[in-house]
């Protein structure tokens, strides 16, 4: 009995569909996505600061972090805290969101339901924190709206 091999046309057409299936689009950072403990957009967590600068240009601020060598940068939208790695970033502006669709403006609700139960929660004066470890939202006392959505490798809102 002879093995059948297919013909030369549908070896062809198989090597096109693999060939086309492999060409997708580089991978960009420039998406606007805060993924937990990693990255917000293009601002990624242990990014040398003179990428950080590179990449986003001259900040609108800039205020020394008290009793650390640590600074933190102003963007538009984005707060980035760097010694000589970035080491937090926030995000103020709806611009920035999770895959779920948690973003600054949203209600509390929607992100607590996105997120699910929280490590802790800390309410102060204005707003109450909730952490979820690599990432912490905040939101409005009154409003009851996300005011910020902020990642580290390890958040520090639970530690007393």
């Amino acid at each position: 009995m002879k093995a059948a091999f297919p013909t030369p046309a549908i070896s062809a057409a198989l090597a096109a569909a693999l060939l086309a299936a492999c060409a997708t689009a580089p991978l960009t950072l420039d998406d606007n996505m805060i993924v937990p403990g990693e990255r917000i957009g293009e601002v990624e967590l242990g990014m040398p600061l003179s990428t950080l600068m590179a990449l986003k240009g001259a900040p609108l601020t800039t205020t020394p972090i008290k009793d650390t060598k640590a600074t933190t940068y102003t963007f538009e939208g984005l707060t980035v805290a760097a010694d000589d790695e970035v080491y937090w970033i926030i995000a103020t502006q709806p611009t920035f969101h999770t895959s779920g669709g948690v973003a600054p403006g949203v209600e509390q609700i929607f992100a607590r339901a996105a997120f699910g139960k929280p490590k802790c929660v800390v309410t102060r004066e204005t707003v109450t924190a909730y952490d979820y470890g690599n990432i912490y939202f905040e939101a409005d006392n009154v409003s009851g709206k996300v005011t910020q959505v902020g990642i580290l490798k390890s958040t520090p809102t639970c530690r007393g």
